[in-house]
């Protein structure tokens, strides 16, 4: 690495669309091995992800401030419902769209208490796992703000999906018993309702709606090369 290049801050305050890299979905790929990692519950108890592996898990990622969380929360939540011998988990990570309402975290405490917000404001029935405040298993996930992550009990990912995509989800939990592993990883944009995205920009405040409007096009931009992968 250049000694000159300039590494941007893993909890930003403003949203720029040059934060995310969707074209490299870094991570374990279906096929390999899970890494593991440890997290706080909500309630503040440390936790590992191995401590899960009595069942296949499905690892999700969101924020409070995340519209593409905020859209695929109801449907996941009744994926749970259906498949009692799965964990659900969500991993929660950095704040997707900071603003004056809900800031860029900067302390555990903050981050604890957006988890535990979110847990009451979406009514969140999944266990909730927060990441540290440097977004350690975030990273090593691959660092989208909204991927799921389907983990059989032998470790070994069987699904991934650089957006949260419900149906190709519910193909995969169909076949979570003969041990399947689905090769695709990336998927197009399940964009969310005009007004989901409004409600949960507005949890950051008026400046994230302002800053993901102007970086709208250039996120377009993003998603396009993506979906040629």
């Amino acid at each position: 690495m250049n000694s000159n290049e300039i590494i941007p801050k893993y909890n930003y305050q403003h949203f720029k669309p040059t934060d995310y890299d969707f074209k490299n979905f870094r991570g374990p790929k279906a096929g390999e091995r899970y890494i593991d990692f440890q997290a706080r519950t909500i309630d503040g108890k440390i936790v590992a992800l191995s401590d899960y592996l009595d069942k296949p898990i499905v690892l999700d990622t969101g924020s409070i401030t995340c519209p593409m969380y905020a859209n695929s929360k109801i449907p996941m939540i009744l994926l749970m419902e259906k498949y009692p011998n799965v964990h659900f988990l969500l991993l929660y990570v950095r704040e997707a769209h900071p603003g004056g309402r809900t800031k860029g975290i900067t302390s555990m405490d903050e981050k604890m208490l957006n988890a535990k917000s979110t847990h009451k404001l979406y009514n969140e029935k999944r266990i909730i796992l927060v990441d540290d405040l440097e977004g350690t298993a975030h990273k090593l996930y691959g660092a989208m703000p909204n991927m799921t992550y389907v983990i059989g009990v032998d470790g070994i990912v069987k699904f991934r999906a650089n957006w949260t995509n419900i149906d190709a989800l519910k193909k995969v939990l169909l076949e979570i018993e003969s041990n399947h592993i689905e090769k695709q990883d990336f998927y197009e944009v399940v964009k969310p309702p005009i007004g989901t995205a409004i409600r949960t920009l507005m949890i950051g405040g008026f400046r994230a709606l302002f800053e993901f409007i102007k970086g709208l096009p250039q996120l377009i931009r993003q998603h396009k090369e993506a979906d040629t992968m």
